[in-house]
């Protein structure tokens, strides 16, 4: 009687055991998109921001810097960079074209693959647009399964930007927000253009005007370990009034 008691009861473990795997695992692409846009405050809320202004501090391992970064459907954005206190660098992508201005002088056109890191930049989930608007922008998705990091097991998107551009999403099956991101590219390309693979870990989930942001976020090089850049969020204003020329212009 024991011995058939402890039998259907491992039995029983292991379907529901089974069972829970199977059914965390069979989560669709779009269920994962309706979680996380649930998440992230809802299609309505998520499509109400027209524009954005997000000031943040910015910490690099030899410097450290304000910025206040804009944009605007349907896919401008503009930064503006300070060193104590005076306004030292500005980059913007027009919709079209990039251009930046290095503290003296005139502004002048961004390279190609600048103008492409700060087209990326806008495009991405969780600054102006909800991962249930980006196959209607022209971008795919598809979810490659799950991964485990720092004991979450994570689901991750594999997001193939318009222009071929790869990039990881890694949901995160409690709250269904993306706290990580992956991808192969340079961290300043003008700076420095050689590529390495790019993590960047967002926390510190914050509610404005129905939809959440981010407050900090963390890029680290996986192949060295070396933390290359992090954020605070200072504050995020949702509708901003911006001058009609504002993201062609200095």
């Amino acid at each position: 009687m024991n011995c058939t008691c402890q039998a259907l009861l491992l039995l029983l473990s292991a379907i529901l055991v089974t069972g829970c795997h199977e059914q965390s695992d069979s989560v669709s692409l779009d269920e994962i998109i309706e979680r996380n846009t649930d998440a992230m405050g809802g299609r309505v809320a998520i499509e109400a921001v027209q524009s954005i202004q997000i000031d943040l501090h910015i910490k690099d391992p030899s410097f450290e810097v304000d910025g206040t970064y804009y944009a605007t459907r349907p896919g401008k954005m503009r930064i503006d960079v300070s060193a104590k206190g005076k306004h030292v660098f500005t980059e913007a992508f027009d919709g079209q074209y990039g251009w930046q201005w290095e503290g003296k002088g005139e502004q002048k056109p961004a390279t190609g693959k600048a103008t492409a890191a700060l087209r990326h930049g806008v495009e991405l989930p969780g600054k102006l647009f909800g991962l249930h608007e980006l196959r209607a922008r022209g971008h795919k998705m598809k979810s490659i399964g799950r991964e485990q990091i720092d004991g979450l097991n994570y689901y991750v998107l594999q997001l193939i930007l318009n222009d071929g551009n790869a990039v990881s999403l890694y949901v995160d099956p409690n709250s269904w927000l993306i706290t990580r991101r992956r991808d192969v590219r340079p961290l300043h390309v003008d700076v420095d253009p050689r590529p390495t693979t790019i993590e960047q870990a967002s926390s510190d989930f914050h509610d404005v005007d129905g939809v959440k942001f981010p407050f900090a976020t963390a890029e680290t090089d996986l192949n060295t370990g070396k933390l290359l850049e992090s954020t605070i969020t200072k504050s995020v204003k949702i509708n901003p009034s911006l001058p009609p020329t504002f993201f062609d212009k200095l």
